[in-house]
């Protein structure tokens, strides 16, 4: 910045004097050119001051120097361009003007190139104002046109740093140029707290009014940092768009900035105001939010309080939001009426005008629109584009939306103003087409928000202004595509997407990892996947970036095998102007020399450089600036780290990881200080220009039972705070934006607190497990139970973390039954089960642990407290077996459901393990055989019949074969499954693996998709009760799928045997008798069903209600029913069951425990109490 003041100011003081040159000097002229140009050439610097200083006449010197001979120019530049530093100096300091054009119309700094030769001009400009005898005056202006002086261009452009200088060498701090402004209308305007306040300690006059009339006090923003400054730029006044094509550049500067503008921030008396078209000031308070007077009616109050709480839902939280209050009914709502076209139905219409004087066209603002219209629809809204508005001359309905983009209006980029309420119902301008796209997820949010709040008009917005722009550009999230959790693509693209539409993403990192060990570099999708992958993300919005991103699993590489790989990942994303590399990957490229990779580095725009440790910090000034440092948490955890990463020339991004390592999931805590860590950042390292949140696999952090929805509120929260890192919200307070960010729902905020609870629970556990705690105590349970040191953990610690988890189980299974959900939703559902369900099991193990385990080593902590696995009794690790056995299937479905199963042997591992630890060794045998045959299957299904059992057993056996590995989602086995599924439907067999394999087929190919085998899996599933196969099988049909009316029927009957109203579901069973009859037994099924919840619930039933619960058996198959069962008919007309309690299994448990091993417990206890 230093080199704009210097040109400006320097070619402002230069005065060449009119000298009458003599002949003698004109002859002398003439020729000395040719000898000086020779001298600058072969840098014979005694010889130029000798050739310069020849003629002690200070005007003719100056007339030697200054003069323009073509082609160069004069003697400055000529040695500026062969870039002759000594020369250069030399010419300075006998008087050469740099400021002096060309023909070409350069000066002489402008021809330079070095950064060297720069240097030499500001530090000769520096050297002249720190002379007293420099000769420059201090009340110079750059023109007559402008009269900016030298203390002007550095409060408008340059820093604090600079301004202080001027200011103590005696430059006029009052001065005015030719528009009136003083140099802190300038800073005030320029939004810079610090040179404003050195600006004001040097006694700036605030009473000081420009041209507009406007002085600092009511200038556009305020003294204070802890002020917002950003509405004053970010405002357009009504009339000021109306006429916009009428009005000069110079009064849409004024328009924007008068203090009259409705809306804006002021300073009086030392206070931040809001003024505002028919409102109370509203006072900005020290966190630099404004307050609002209370209103004094209770409706007025009633519609505040509203509409505060409808802003307060939206996220990422704006920079400035406002609530506007009409004096005339106290209260004013935009209403929204209902579309009249719509037959009934509760969409609305959304009529979109725009501005004839935006800055940007028609065409690309309808664009960005049709991109977000599916958003709109979604919030049931129908869009409507209109034509362009000139100068306001059309009737505004009242649904009616006007937008524009302006960007003289607005200081940053991104930046957006909603407006609702006014002479327009909406309005939206913005700076960008990538602000336009915020500013429309903004409103997207407000209006499913609306719905929610309680205000007059059940679809009505309050009036309202929303000033917004992000705090940092870089806005990413970075997938770790490399570990045990890869998502199908399809998975993948429609995260992003939602991250995108609610969370204002702009950068997506894919992480890739190349082992060394592997010939070539081997990707987990096709080039064609990554294409579409690509063309899909660059179709979703202009400010959206894909970034590849490429790490190696060791820095042992050849240069040949790098080089190569490098050119094979870059050609596979060539769509893409941005790449990531890993630490490692970067190490090795930083040792073997940068000049190897220049090609590399052409050919992308955009470098984000990964720097794991000190060391590597250290070497980063050898690359390019268009590096984009990455820095992990370690490296700016501490105020002097933040410093120094301030003092480097690259930009440089925090990285974040969405879950702290060693731990199932995050907590409040953890999440407040990281977000504590990004202020900071934000506020210390003035290069830090964004965050990237790093979602990294289970399997990276040890425990593969991660599920992506543990995720999602960290993720939620940390992309809130590189918008807009002065938010106060905690992460607890995000559950219902991050329910409806993520799965469409606020209903699912359940979800996240159960997530909450178990960080919450895993806090609680480790201190207690582990001094040092870098692994959780659930997850070294889950992990090598084994070894786990559990010194200080008790029973009682146990059962209450298993209380707490309980309690949220409970409560996802209450959400179960009262509400509805799509395959998203019920997958998100299903996985923190899942988890829950582990949890659960490992504080069980940790329980068995402290009661009935055997210490090995009885020297090593207290005697009663007994680590080990294998020394629990056997009951009680059969129990935790079938246990573990029933979260291991369910796991593999759910995992199946979201990501390639090509990952599912890495993720069992740990399931694996533990069921290694639980079982018998005389069982290990059969669980690697088990294993063996069934690593890709999601559950193993016993036939039920011995009919047909050698040809079902020869679909199986081809099953596994063409489904192996690769081969499982292939179209061409579609036919073979469809064969077997008819197989299984006529032979009374059920292979669910096969099945659901099918239907996920479907899902990946519409065009094979057939109805009928649908039903017939359906069939089979509802036949398979009580299991949880009905429940998996819709998660892979797709929602319009299941409108189908047969689907219907199969669906009613599958959730009115759930709900044990069997009358009912034997009447549709009779209504629809042609399609049960597509699965042979279907009807025996159901009754061996209703026969067991019978024989669980009753101890005595009366036979007639039983015979009709039963289907209206005949009296034959009701005794064989009752032969089967151990029922009895008693004489009275009832039928005796069961009784329950008779059947109560007690467990002798041989206690091995001795009275004096007891002794240390009672101590302790005593101690404790």
């Amino acid at each position: 910045m230093l080199n704009f003041i210097f040109f400006n100011f320097y070619s402002m003081n230069m005065h060449v004097a009119e000298v009458s040159a003599s002949s003698g000097f004109a002859a002398m002229s003439k020729t000395s050119n040719t000898y000086l140009e020779y001298y600058i050439e072969n840098n014979c610097i005694d010889d130029l001051r000798c050739a310069v200083e020849v003629d002690e006449s200070v005007d003719v010197r100056h007339a030697v120097l200054n003069k323009v001979v073509a082609p160069y120019g004069t003697l400055l530049h000529y040695a500026t361009k062969l870039e002759r530093i000594d020369a250069v100096r030399v010419l300075l300091s006998e008087g050469a003007d740099p400021s002096v054009l060309n023909e070409e119309g350069f000066s002489a700094f402008d021809t330079a190139q070095s950064k060297e030769v720069k240097c030499v001009y500001f530090q000769y400009f520096f050297e002249m104002i720190a002379q007293s005898n420099a000769g420059i005056p201090l009340n110079v202006v750059d023109n007559e046109t402008s009269k900016n002086q030298a203390v002007h261009w550095a409060a408008l452009h340059s820093n604090v740093d600079v301004v202080r200088y001027l200011c103590e060498y005696g430059f006029s701090v009052n001065a005015q140029n030719a528009s009136g402004d003083t140099a802190l209308h300038l800073a005030l305007s320029r939004d810079e707290p610090e040179i404003v306040q050195c600006l004001l300690d040097f006694k700036a006059d605030l009473s000081i009014k420009n041209n507009a009339g406007l002085d600092c006090r009511r200038s556009n923003s305020t003294v204070s940092e802890q002020r917002d400054l950003f509405s004053s730029f970010n405002s357009l006044d009504d009339d000021d768009v109306d006429n916009a094509d009428q009005l000069p550049s110079s009064e849409h500067q004024f328009a924007a900035s008068s203090p009259e503008a409705e809306g804006q921030i002021v300073v009086e008396n030392g206070m931040a105001v809001v003024n505002g078209r028919g409102s109370c000031d509203w006072a900005v308070d020290e966190s630099g939010d404004v307050v609002p007077d209370e209103p004094h009616d209770e409706q007025s109050r009633r519609i505040q309080s509203a509409a505060w709480k409808l802003l307060s839902n939206v996220w990422p939280e704006p920079q400035l939001t406002r609530v506007r209050l009409d004096e005339s009914d106290g209260c004013s709502c935009c209403c929204l009426p209902e579309d009249s076209t719509n037959h009934g139905s509760q969409q609305l219409q959304l009529n979109v005008y725009f501005y004839s004087s935006s800055e940007v066209g028609h065409g690309p603002l309808v664009d960005q629109w049709q991109k977000l219209v599916p958003l709109f629809e979604s919030c049931g809204f129908q869009v409507h584009f209109q034509q362009a508005v000139f100068n306001g001359q059309f009737p505004f309905e009242a649904s009616a939306l006007v937008c524009g983009v302006y960007a003289g209006r607005f200081r940053r980029c991104e930046s957006y103003r909603l407006k609702v309420g006014g002479r327009r119902p909406i309005e939206l301008i913005s700076s960008d087409l990538a602000g336009f796209n915020a500013g429309l997820r903004t409103l997207a949010q407000l209006f499913v928000r609306t719905t929610r709040i309680e205000i007059p008009s059940p679809w009505s917005l309050p009036r309202l202004c929303v000033d917004d722009f992000p705090s940092r550009p870089v806005r990413a999230v970075l997938f770790d595509l490399a570990g045990c959790r890869v998502p199908t693509v399809q998975t993948l693209h429609d995260t992003a997407s939602r991250l995108v539409s609610w969370l204002k993403l702009n950068v997506l990192m894919v992480h890739f990892e190349w082992r060394v060990q592997d010939s070539n570099l081997t990707l987990p999708y096709t080039s064609a996947e990554l294409f579409r992958l690509q063309t899909a993300c660059g179709q979703t919005f202009a400010d959206f970036h894909l970034v590849p991103s490429l790490e190696v699993n060791c820095e042992e590489i050849g240069h040949h095998r790098c080089t190569v790989m490098l050119s094979q990942f870059s050609s596979l994303f060539s769509t893409s102007d941005s790449v990531h590399v890993g630490s490692n990957l970067c190490r090795w490229m930083l040792s073997k020399g940068l000049s190897n990779w220049q090609w590399f580095f052409e050919k992308f725009r955009r470098i984000f450089w990964s720097v794991g440790e000190q060391a590597d910090l250290e070497k980063v000034h050898q690359l390019p600036l268009h590096c984009v440092l990455m820095l992990d948490k370690p490296l700016m955890d501490t105020d002097q780290k933040r410093a120094a990463v301030g003092l480097l020339d690259h930009s440089v991004c925090l990285c974040l990881s969405a879950g702290e390592p060693g731990f199932v999931a995050d907590s409040i805590g953890s999440m407040t200080t990281d977000g504590e860590l990004v202020c900071s950042a934000f506020n210390t390292a003035q290069n830090c220009v964004g965050l990237v949140v790093c979602d990294w696999s289970g399997c990276a952090i040890g425990c593969s039972a991660v599920a992506p929805a543990l995720r999602y509120l960290p993720t939620t929260y940390f992309l809130g705070l590189a918008w807009n890192c002065r938010q106060r919200r905690t992460p607890d307070q995000l559950t219902d934006i991050t329910a409806h960010a993520f799965l469409g729902s606020t209903e699912l905020a359940p979800l996240f607190h159960a997530a909450l609870a178990v960080g919450k629970v895993e806090r609680a556990l480790s201190p207690l497990s582990s001094r040092a705690a870098p692994v959780s105590a659930i997850v070294q349970i889950l992990l090598n139970a084994d070894s786990l040191d559990l010194d200080n953990v008790s029973f009682r610690s146990f059962k209450k973390a298993r209380i707490e988890l309980q309690a949220s189980l409970d409560g996802l299974e209450n959400l179960k039954r009262h509400c509805d959900f799509n395959n998203d939703q019920t997958l998100a559902l299903l996985e923190m089960e899942v988890v829950l369900d582990l949890t659960i099991l490992a504080c069980r193990i940790g329980q068995s642990l402290c009661m009935l385990g055997t210490n090995p080593s009885p020297a090593y902590g207290c005697q009663m407290i007994n680590v080990g696995i294998s020394n629990l009794s056997p009951t009680a690790r059969t129990d935790l077996a079938n246990r573990l056995l029933e979260i291991k299937s369910r796991f593999q479905h759910v995992w199946l459901g979201r990501n390639l199963d090509t990952t599912l042997p890495e993720v069992m591992k740990m399931f694996n393990n533990l069921l290694h630890s639980l079982l018998p060794s005389s069982m290990h045998v059969l669980l690697i055989f088990w294993n063996k045959f069934h690593i890709h299957s999601c559950r193993l299904y016993a036939f039920h019949c011995v009919v047909g059992f050698v040809e079902r057993e020869k679909y199986r056996q081809q099953f596994l074969e063409r489904c192996d590995g690769v081969n499982r989602y292939n179209p061409d086995n579609v036919e073979f499954l469809e064969k077997y599924v008819r197989e299984q439907c006529d032979k009374q067999g059920v292979d669910m693996e096969a099945n659901l394999t099918l239907l996920k087929l479907y899902q990946l190919n519409p065009n094979l998709y057939n109805e009928r085998i649908v039903c017939r899996i359906f069939l089979k599933c509802v036949m398979a009760l009580p299991s949880a196969d009905m429940v998996l099988a819709k998660c892979l049909l797709d929602e319009y799928r299941m409108e189908s009316e047969c689907l219907k029927t199969i669906c009613d009957i599958s959730a009115l045997l759930e709900t044990c109203r069997f009358k009912e579901a034997w009447q549709l069973i009779r209504k629809e008798a042609d399609l049960v009859d597509l699965a042979i037994g279907f009807e025996e099924h159901v009754r061996h069903f209703v026969a067991h919840v019978v024989s669980i619930t009753y101890q005595n039933i009366d036979t007639q209600l039983l015979q009709q619960l039963l289907g209206d058996v005949n009296d034959s198959d009701f005794e064989n029913l009752c032969k089967q069962y151990n029922w009895t008919r008693k004489v009275d007309g009832s039928t005796f069951i069961s009784n329950h309690e008779a059947t109560i299994k007690s467990r002798n448990i041989e206690e091995k425990i001795e009275f004096n091993d007891m002794m240390s417990f009672i101590r302790d206890l005593s101690s404790e109490k």
